[in-house]
């Protein structure tokens, strides 16, 4: 639910209730900002920070494939094959399903880098998200190829290479040095 006075803005998702979802009261406060309680009714809602993975693929040379970005947000950076994570997936199958689907490579073995806090802006909301990283091994690179929805082409990188305004988001600039001192 929105007002106009919030229309053409970008808001954090719980930003987005004016009234209660239960009882229609807009007698809310938003505690830590992690909930929406109504003091009418007591209705409570929580939105905890969704959830992603992103896969690091180094080919036999060692340069790492990267996705130049096709959509917004962060159109024209550099990212890596991921995407959000599906209701009762882990986050590993997500990373392996993503790289498939995004570059059509297939993750023969997949390691845990870390996770880091992010945001992801669509439709003028403002999403909370807990990016997770992974180090993907892939035996065949020869079908590497970008799905034109999403990607507008891929490359392989010397990542130490890339100015770091080149890399889609924050928590990704930070895997990328975590990826950099496990090489």
């Amino acid at each position: 639910m929105t007002n106009k006075a919030s229309e053409g803005r970008n808001l954090y998702v719980l930003d987005h209730f004016e009234y209660c979802p239960k009882c229609g009261s807009n007698n809310l406060s938003r505690p830590k900002h992690i909930s929406v309680v109504c003091s009418d009714c007591g209705f409570t809602l929580y939105f905890n920070p969704t959830s992603s993975a992103a896969t690091f693929i180094e080919n036999g040379d060692g340069k790492l494939l990267v996705i130049k970005r096709a959509r917004e947000p962060s159109k024209g950076k550099f990212g890596l094959p991921g995407g959000f994570i599906d209701p009762g997936e882990t986050a590993e199958e997500c990373a392996i399903r993503e790289a498939k689907e995004e570059v059509n490579l297939e993750i023969a073995k997949i390691d845990y880098l870390g996770s880091w806090p992010n945001t992801y802006l669509h439709k003028s909301v403002l999403y909370p998200v807990l990016d997770t990283y992974f180090i993907g091994h892939v035996e065949n690179h020869q079908e590497a190829l970008g799905d034109s929805s999403e990607v507008e082409r891929i490359e392989y990188v010397d990542p130490a290479k890339v100015p770091e305004d080149q890399w889609a988001f924050p928590a990704l600039k930070q895997a990328v040095k975590k990826y950099l001192e496990t090489r």
